[in-house]
This record gives C-alpha cells, sequence and structure tokens, in this order.
C-alpha cells in the first residue's frame, strides 16, 4: 500500500485530518469517509466507516484498511482495490447500533479478510490485558465491546493519578501498520491550550459510561511533556524526545 502520492513510507498522522477523505474505488467513487472504528485492545484501526454515494445513498458502510492501494493526504484521497458492485452488494453494516462479531463474520466472508480477533479454543474464555479494564453498556447489547467509533471516543476526560489532565481531542495513526500509538490529549486552560500525547499502553482504565479515561501518569509529568506541535506528520525526533521525558519520569 502506498501511504503518499509518490511516497511509500510511512507516516504518524491524525486521525481528524483523515475523516472526510474521498473514497475511491477501482471504478467510481464509493463515497466520503466520516468515522473510523477502532480496537481498544489492541489499539489498531479495523474500519473505515464511509457515507456512500450516488447509488449507494443512504448506506454507510465499512471498508478495511487492508483494502487500500492508495492514501493521498495531499489530495486527501483513499484508493481501495474494491469495485462499487463489490461495495453495493456487501453486507449491510448497520453502523447506527454497535457492530456485531457476527456482522463483521459475514463481512469477512463477502470480501475474504481474515477476522482481526484471536482464536480462542471451545471452552476458554479471551482475557483483556490487565492494564485495560473496559467498562461498556454495549457488554450485554450484541456488538463488539472492543470495536470503538473514534469520533465517540473524541471529549472523553483524561485522568491522571492525581487529577484531571484533559480530553481526548485526537488519536494519531501509523499510516502502514493503522496502528494507533497516541491519544491526543487537549489540556484545556490548565496548560493554555497545550495538546500532549499519551500511549495507549498508560491506560490504567476506561471508563466508557462516565466517558473517563484513567491513565498512570502525573499531572507533573503531563504538564512537563514536550508539546504536541499542530503540524502532522509527527516528526520521529519528537516521539524521541516525548518518550525520553516519559522513561525519565517513570
Amino acid at each position: 500500500m502506498e501511504t503518499r502520492a509518490g511516497a511509500n513510507r510511512a507516516m504518524l498522522e491524525n486521525i481528524n485530518q483523515l475523516h472526510h477523505f474521498i473514497l475511491h474505488a477501482k471504478d467510481g467513487v464509493i463515497g466520503k469517509l466520516e468515522d473510523t472504528y477502532f480496537d481498544d485492545i489492541r489499539w489498531t484501526i479495523r474500519y473505515l466507516v464511509v457515507s456512500a454515494d450516488g447509488a449507494l445513498t443512504g448506506r454507510r458502510v465499512l471498508i478495511s484498511p487492508v483494502t487500500i492501494r492508495t492514501l493521498d493526504w495531499r489530495e486527501k484521497e483513499v484508493f481501495v482495490e474494491l469495485s462499487c458492485d463489490q461495495v453495493r452488494n456487501s453486507p449491510d453494516s448497520g453502523t447506527d447500533k454497535p457492530v456485531s462479531r457476527q456482522h463483521e463474520l459475514e463481512l469477512g466472508a463477502y470480501y475474504g479478510w481474515p477476522p482481526y480477533w484471536p482464536v480462542v479454543p471451545f471452552g476458554m474464555e479471551a482475557i483483556p490485558p490487565p492494564n485495560l479494564v473496559a467498562e461498556s453498556p454495549e457488554e450485554t447489547s450484541g456488538g463488539d465491546p472492543h470495536l470503538r467509533s473514534a469520533r465517540e471516543v473524541k471529549g472523553y476526560h483524561i485522568e491522571a493519578l492525581d487529577g484531571e489532565v484533559g480530553h481526548v481531542s485526537d488519536f494519531v495513526f501509523d499510516d502502514r501498520s493503522w496502528e494507533i500509538p497516541f491519544l491526543v490529549v487537549d489540556a484545556g486552560t490548565w496548560l493554555h491550550k497545550r495538546h500532549v500525547l499519551v500511549k495507549p499502553e498508560w491506560i490504567e482504565a476506561i471508563r466508557w459510561e462516565e466517558r473517563h479515561v484513567i491513565v498512570r501518569l502525573t499531572r507533573e509529568a503531563v504538564k512537563n511533556s514536550p508539546e504536541l506541535a499542530p503540524h502532522f506528520p509527527l516528526p520521529p525526533e519528537y516521539v524521541d524526545q516525548l518518550l525520553k521525558h516519559y522513561r525519565e519520569k517513570g
């Protein structure tokens, strides 16, 4: 997959910028990207949510990043290895409600996408990593409790060990692997509208019903962390500086 027109190396970009990109099939326009769904266990983008145009008007469809051929940041376009007919005849996503594992299996069977969750032997229970406690009303709704909307999670409050530090304003993702290495935190008036980054591995718990994310950091560590520049992609030297800061504080 090419990540940029004429470029072939991964970049750390922001999800907010990705929304509103135009998605192109091999034989026409599919529609506009309006959201992304990510897995909150592996912190990886699993689907692009597309508001379809033309003959597909009124439908919202899920597209896996594995189908992407070119991601053109300059022109704000995504080109996928699918035809309009393939998308038109795909299983209805039902993106107005939690996406069920059954629907994901139907999509995978239709497109030939492998399931991304681990196969668990019969009679055994899949246990999430101990550093993440998900308290979600979707656990009993029939939806995948670990598939999250990036738009919905924006605005969640971020709490350090000794108090609130801001709210989620964006996510940083690798435009080749589609992993999410950082959450962008708007520190508000506390830090004069500064934006800082935190890694998902520093999350102690997510209280979904309360819209709160608890991180294993102190307010002082966040306050003294390198300020996020307003421009993307993230420079490698900035990432090195950020990680060095938190290693020293840890």
